[in-house]
């Protein structure tokens, strides 16, 4: 082959590349400004981590950009079917389409690092068994539901969905010690972000612009027959701000309780405020009901051993004087949203479980079909509950119960299998926290991630929780990540001690 050939062969790909770049501007300069928006970020963004990685490590850039997709709501979908068959609305519950998130390229791009050792000491990608396996499962198990599904659309793009969030789970259990740090670091500062846009949303009455990453006007509630404000921060939705905090508030508590750098500490007692302000704002009763619990747990698994110390006793006083004070500020308001009337919306639980349980009962073994409730919900129930006038605007909808709407969805099978994958992950955080000396950052953030967890399968009972969005999901499968990356960070410290133990 000629040295012209061969110097023609090389330019290929910066040809290809130039063309792919010419055309994704035409295609954006047309595309909504969300599209755009995402659709440049990536670009720019590809191209940065590829200089970048010749010189630098790029994983913390990247956890920052990870914290970034499961702080705001950034994420396209493509091919979106928005008509059910036989439906002429839209329906509601998991993935309408290819959906693409912030988060999910930024955990392809830690997959590829490691793989191909780009901007990467160490080379190689460990894979999680107990994560993965249990993960493989339930997605096994909704392809099982296809025997029932009426719209095998919606079924393709949830399980495209579940796939991302093992890719995403895969790539934070593949992180460092340090690197764990890092991310819970990252969240945790980022909360102050999100608690700052809430309460600008919540005192000016407006969504400060977000309509381009698909925020909605701010939510009104009617509570004792007046409407109040209820903030959606950079998550859309007061209801999905609510289960963001719930996740990220023990998190930072942990972190502010652990024997961790002051650095740490700091910004885990700020982000641990900052959760609780915001969740007063998103008036979500069953997030609220949630704190207490989680706030015990955390303590009960980081702390155990200071509880009654002079520093402890004198901590503990000062944070009942700023109780005591929180408690007049939003007491009344909190008061009002558990005892006023709520225009019947915890009255609407009832029937809506009631006619979803029907509709398992016709489908026990492998459920209506994954992602297939909301457009088959009133079609197929045959109580007349789903259909109650002025239940819903819509003639489609989900059930306000996460573990009712999966066993509907993916019958017992699938629910098994979707109680395991978060059954393991919890036991596995709790054995962290115990095996590690108390207070140790890494065994706080598995113990954390792990009350997260319980925290949102319990708000589960009232809501349906992350089935219905994805950047929730994302976040929590990175504390599935986070579990497996401290189990596998103290196997490599035992390891280590072992042959420090060994050596003559």
């Amino acid at each position: 082959m000629s040295s012209d050939t061969f110097r023609a062969l090389r330019a290929l790909p910066i040809a290809g590349l130039g063309l792919a770049a010419a055309a994704g501007a035409v295609a954006l300069s047309a595309a909504p400004l969300k599209f755009a928006v995402v659709g440049l970020a990536a670009a720019f963004g590809g191209v940065g981590a590829l200089i970048a990685g010749q010189r630098y490590r790029l994983t913390p850039l990247l956890l920052v950009a990870l914290a970034v997709g499961l702080t705001v709501k950034l994420d396209v979908s493509f091919f979106q079917h928005f008509e059910a068959v036989g439906q002429y609305l839209p329906s509601i519950g998991g993935g309408a389409g290819l959906t693409v998130s912030v988060a999910f390229l930024v955990a392809l791009t830690l997959i590829l690092s490691k793989l191909f050792g780009i901007g990467e000491r160490v080379r190689g990608l460990r894979l999680d068994r107990p994560l993965v396996l249990t993960q493989l499962g339930f997605l096994a198990a909704g392809l099982l539901s296809l025997s029932n599904a009426t719209d095998t659309a919606y079924l393709w793009f949830d399980a495209w969905r579940f796939l991302g969030l093992l890719l995403v789970s895969v790539a934070v259990s593949n992180l460092s010690g340090a690197d764990i740090r890092t991310l819970a670091l990252a969240i945790c500062a980022l909360c102050l972000v999100q608690t700052a846009v809430a309460g600008l949303q919540y005192v000016s009455g407006s969504e400060l612009g977000l309509s381009v990453l698909g925020e909605e006007q701010i939510v009104e509630e009617n509570i004792n027959f007046t409407a109040q404000r209820r903030a959606g921060g950079l998550k859309v939705h007061p209801n999905i701000l609510g289960y963001y905090y719930e996740f990220v508030w023990p998190l930072a508590l942990a972190l502010a309780l652990s024997r961790g750098p002051k650095l740490l500490r700091l910004i885990g007692a700020a982000g641990a405020g900052s959760a609780v302000v915001g969740v007063v704002l998103t008036l979500s009763r069953a997030s609220w009901l949630t704190y207490p619990l989680s706030a015990t747990l955390v303590v009960v698994l980081v702390y155990r051993d200071r509880l009654f110390s002079r520093a402890s006793l004198i901590v503990f006083g000062l944070l009942v004087v700023l109780a005591g004070i929180a408690a007049i500020v939003a007491g009344p308001l909190v008061w009002e949203r558990f005892t006023a009337d709520d225009g019947g919306s915890a009255a609407q639980r009832g029937p809506l479980n009631a006619a979803a349980l029907a509709l398992f009962a016709q489908f026990p073994i492998f459920g209506v079909g994954l992602n297939n409730f909301g457009n088959q919900f009133a079609v197929l129930d045959q109580t007349g509950l789903s259909r109650l006038a002025g239940l819903f605007d819509r003639s489609n909808h989900v059930v306000h119960n996460l573990h009712i709407l999966i066993l509907t969805e993916v019958g017992i099978v699938g629910y098994t299998a979707f109680a395991l994958v978060f059954l393991v992950g919890i036991v596995r955080g709790f054995r962290a926290a115990w095996r590690a000396p108390v207070g140790d950052p890494l065994a706080a953030i598995a113990a954390a991630c792990a009350v997260g967890l319980i925290a949102h399968l319990l708000h589960g009972l009232v809501d349906p929780g992350f089935r219905l969005n994805l950047g929730i999901a994302e976040l929590l499968y990175t504390g599935l990540g986070l579990i497996a990356g401290v189990r596998a960070a103290q196997r490599r410290a035992a390891a280590d001690r072992r042959r420090e133990g060994y050596r003559p």
